[in-house]
């Protein structure tokens, strides 16, 4: 649980060690020394900022393609709706400053999350704003805050935040001008978070060591024929006896497109509500679960029967043991969030055991925390992110 500064790890990095918590990956190590040469960018970026006038303003250009005048010093900053925190996390190097209020709903996510002992400040928070779906900008504005990050595709939000007069800046999830793949969609939210602290090119180095994983790993799978690549369906919700699936344009359409597999829910648009019926028709080969924060179904839930209102059991997905819940590291696995080349990975090694028996999760999970969230993962905390 001890946290390092990059630059210790950068002078002395060690091989760590998987220590036998994944059983369908190898744990050899692997190593990002080839990203730590354009560490150099984010210094030059901080100097950048630190030479502006800090009583100044700069434009920001959001994801809705709004101009927003932000303060060049930003200290306090309001998080509306948008699941960015451990992403704003990794824009910080494994802290979480300036933030003074953020969506409530977050911090019962962030407390099942190795989020919780990176950044302990979330937690200690008091100054949440409400639930989710609420709203309340009488609040928001006791907070004081320079900039307000929302979700750019929530209108009525974004209505009622332009109209308070605070900096306001929307982040885009899905149904944006640009697709909804979670590999690219956190690298838009780090470039988006360069514009607002003015601090260009400073997650170019964490970018580029991402993008390197997530090459290897689709190397990996664009050898695998055709024939070898099994049907895949994403159970979003389960709520009431009634299954929502992540169907066209949703994040999962990306994760399914990059996995190779058929996926099985591309029929239906959104985050689409299912019959039990349509699910046996479609008789995927592996069910994932979209897990904690998003639905409470776990594996032996669906493995076991234990299921109120739903019979699992005729799938070929349980009848192989064939069903993964999308696991918790820095946030739901599912979403956008800085952790998305590990994302892929761990999709991969349960979609292909055989092809990345030898691929070293454990090892690239470590090593990945320590040098961009300055993290030391233990065993135990490992097995806790895998364990969903």
């Amino acid at each position: 649980m001890k946290k390092i500064s990059r630059r210790s790890f950068i002078t002395a990095m060690a091989a760590v060690s998987a220590a036998g918590v994944l059983a369908a990956c190898g744990s050899s190590s692997s190593s990002m020394a080839s990203s730590m040469a354009s560490s150099a960018v984010s210094s030059e970026a901080t100097s950048s900022a630190a030479s502006m006038d800090e009583s100044g303003t700069h434009t920001v250009v959001d994801h809705g393609g709004n101009e927003v005048e932000v303060p060049n010093k930003v200290t306090r900053v309001v998080i509306d709706q948008i699941p960015i925190l451990s992403t704003y996390m990794a824009y910080f190097e494994g802290s979480a400053p300036y933030i003074v209020g953020y969506c409530g709903s977050f911090k019962s996510v962030i407390s099942d999350t190795v989020l919780k002992n990176i950044a302990p400040e979330l937690l200690k928070s008091s100054d949440t704003v409400y639930a989710q779906s609420d709203l309340n900008i009488e609040e928001i504005l006791k907070l004081n805050p320079d900039v307000i990050l929302y979700n750019a595709g929530n209108s009525s939000h974004a209505e009622i935040l332009k109209a308070s007069g605070i900096p306001s800046i929307g982040f885009a999830t899905v149904g944006a001008s640009t697709e909804a793949d979670p590999v690219e969609r956190y690298e838009e939210w780090l470039k988006l978070l360069e514009q607002i602290f003015n601090e260009p090119g400073k997650t170019d180095a964490f970018v580029a060591a991402g993008d390197e994983i997530v090459a290897d790993v689709e190397a990996r799978i664009a050898e695998i024929p055709q024939t070898d690549r099994p049907s895949a369906l994403i159970l979003w919700k389960y709520a009431d006896g009634v299954p929502k699936v992540s169907g066209q344009g949703t994040f999962g359409t990306y994760w399914m497109k990059r996995l190779g597999v058929t996926d099985k829910a591309l029929e239906a648009t959104g985050f689409a509500q299912a019959s039990m019926e349509q699910i046996y028709s479609w008789d995927p080969d592996i069910l994932f679960l979209d897990g904690p924060g998003l639905q409470p179904l776990r594996t032996e839930d669906v493995l076991s029967g234990n299921v109120d209102g739903a019979d699992f059991s005729t799938l070929t997905a349980v009848k192989r043991g064939r069903v993964y819940n999308t696991t918790l590291g820095m946030w739901n696995w599912f979403t956008p969030n800085p952790d998305a080349p590990l994302v892929l990975a761990w999709l991969a090694c349960n979609t292909y055991p055989d092809a990345f028996a030898d691929y070293p999760l454990g090892d690239t999970i470590k090593e990945y925390y320590k040098t961009w969230y300055g993290y030391d993962v233990t065993d135990d905390e490992l097995e806790e992110m895998l364990l969903y």
